[in-house]
């Protein structure tokens, strides 16, 4: 799961200045479509003029090591500086999830759907001019499994015959990953119908045969070893990222990069970058936008064309502890769902322009999204006093609420969250702390944290990186699995979904999604967050990609 810093909506705004802000954002704010410089579109492949300056916000870079970047902005930067072997394509909206060619074709599949091979393509490099060769892209996934550099996405590869082995330092390489002189095939235990899309995650960057097996963050290996259309020129931790054209990359795996260099300042924060960009100073901000500064750039109809909003792959929800009492109780559990308030929870975030409610886990604008409504946006106090009731809980009960403190919003959806549940008898005891806390408490299941405000965002664009990596029946204890979601009757209908493919596999997602909520209810979904972008006029070819969950580098040329 990606639990992803951003900039968060601000609390306590007037309504006043929402309301105004609403009525005009369908007229002051633009899809993700990418824009037409006076040319008429963006130079020639392989031409890159002119440089761009974008803000990041203080600790913004988890790390500058390709298979260990975790963060949203620094999976933007990996779109740029990488060419994993598929990739996400350079389009705006969902048709950016679809995956294309990479440093290799598409893959075939056995008809077991074991095996999956991948051809590499001619002119796959590293940005020093060496080949990118299959012994390479074998040695980068035994790299980003390795226990020293691993931070998290190993899990995905589990399937690989000999990984689980690996990974637990049991063993020096995977024999699941087999090479050929021009390709390379991962063998599984079971069909996996989302390999794809992990074999297109960030963390996948290829490195060349031989980089140490530990954490390299001065960014050298992006200096020398990038793939993509950018490579790193220089980094100064917390000063200054530069990307300069990659002028090794072969515009045949796709036609990418048309600016000869991208300057990031670290340490802007979201609203001092937007004051930048008004007085045409910089050219783009990296983190999501405060809602005091979504609101005064969305009320002027003069800055339409420099606003985009898109839909984020992305939840803000409450986790209810299954073994704690009484959210051991399904009944509980659901009353919660009727009670809390989504919509005054989400005007602490900001309002509509900042999300939209949801009581369902798969986040909207997913392939496999299908809108049902089980809970209300607003309270319905029978229904959930009469499900305490009948829960047979003596009342009244006191649970703690844990959520992150450094970042304006959360407390504030507490506080709601408080006074939603003390009606139906729950009292709510608030625990704020930095999200570094927070984050390393809730998910230790040793620490039996009843209930928590999280946001999730998935990983890859498929039902699977929502629903079983997080709320897998079979691993409890799990960091992922913070609800401690243990029913066995779902451990068949999990299973089953995961080598599905198709429609067959959307068709599988939209039903436990439905199912998990409307039987046990082990989240109370809140809301959908919305992404914000404001660039400066002379910036061309804006897209968002929504896989990402970032600003595509790889489109953007100057007009």
């Amino acid at each position: 799961m990606r639990i992803r810093p951003q900039a968060f909506g601000a609390a306590g705004l007037l309504s006043a200045l929402l309301l105004v802000a609403a009525c005009s954002s369908s007229s002051t704010t633009t899809g993700t479509s990418g824009g037409s410089g006076p040319s008429g579109g963006p130079p020639k492949a392989g031409v890159a003029t002119g440089t761009l300056t974008g803000a990041m916000a203080s600790g913004a870079i988890d790390s500058m090591d390709p298979n260990r970047w975790y963060f949203a902005v620094t999976w933007g930067l990996a779109n740029a500086m990488c060419t994993t072997l598929v990739r996400y394509a350079d389009e705006p909206g969902t048709a950016g999830t679809q995956v294309v060619p990479g440093t290799a074709n598409l893959p075939t599949v056995s008809s077991n759907g074991l095996v999956w091979t991948f051809t590499l393509r001619p002119g796959a490099r590293f940005s020093d001019g060496q080949p990118i060769t299959p012994a390479d892209i074998k040695y980068t996934f035994e790299r980003l499994m390795a226990p020293a550099v691993n931070t998290g996405t190993g899990v995905y590869f589990t399937n690989v015959l000999g990984a689980a082995a690996f990974m637990a330092g049991k063993a020096t390489t995977i024999p699941g990953i087999t090479t050929t002189a021009n390709s390379i095939s991962f063998h599984l235990s079971a069909p996996d119908g989302a390999f794809l899309y992990k074999a297109a995650l960030p963390t996948t960057c290829p490195v060349p045969v031989g980089t140490p097996m530990k954490p390299i963050e001065n960014g050298s290996l992006e200096e020398q070893y990038a793939s993509g259309p950018f490579k790193l020129q220089s980094y100064e931790p917390a000063r200054q990222i530069v990307l300069v054209f990659n002028k090794n990359y072969d515009q045949a795996l796709g036609v990418r990069g048309h600016v000869a260099k991208i300057v990031f300042t670290i340490g802007d924060e979201s609203t001092e970058a937007v004051e930048q960009i008004m007085a045409g100073q910089l050219d783009f901000n990296t983190s999501n936008l405060a809602t005091a500064d979504i609101l005064k750039i969305s009320s002027d109809a003069a800055l339409a064309s420099q606003v985009h909003q898109s839909a984020r792959p992305a939840l803000t929800y409450i986790f209810l502890n299954n073994q704690v009492p009484p959210l051991n109780n399904v009944d509980v559990r659901k009353a919660i769902n009727y009670a809390v308030n989504r919509t005054a929870i989400l005007a602490q975030w900001g309002g509509p322009l900042a999300g939209a409610p949801s009581d369902q886990i798969i986040p909207a604008g997913q392939s496999d999204y299908k809108q049902y409504t089980i809970y209300p946006n607003t309270p319905n106090l029978p229904m959930a006093k009469k499900l305490m009731r009948e829960s047979g809980v003596k009342l009244p009960v006191t649970l703690v609420l844990r959520c992150q403190n450094d970042a304006p919003g959360f407390m504030n959806m507490a506080q709601v969250i408080q006074a939603n549940l003390k009606p139906i008898g729950i009292n709510v005891q608030i625990v704020g702390s930095p999200n570094s806390v927070n984050s390393s408490y809730i998910v230790n299941y040793k620490a039996h944290v009843p209930m928590g405000i999280e946001p999730w965002s998935l990983d890859f664009p498929d039902g699977e990186a929502i629903i079983n990596t997080g709320l897998d029946p079979q691993t409890p204890d799990a960091l992922a699995n913070m609800a401690r979601f243990a029913d066995p009757s779902f451990i068949s209908p999990f299973n089953n979904a995961i080598p599905l493919t198709g429609a067959a596999r959307v068709a599988a997602y939209e039903q436990l999604d439905y199912q998990v909520m409307s039987q046990q209810a082990p989240y109370a979904p809140l809301f959908n967050p919305k992404w914000y972008d404001f660039v400066s006029t002379r910036l061309g070819g804006y897209v968002y990609s929504e896989a990402m969950d970032a600003i595509n580098y790889n489109t953007l040329y100057i007009k």
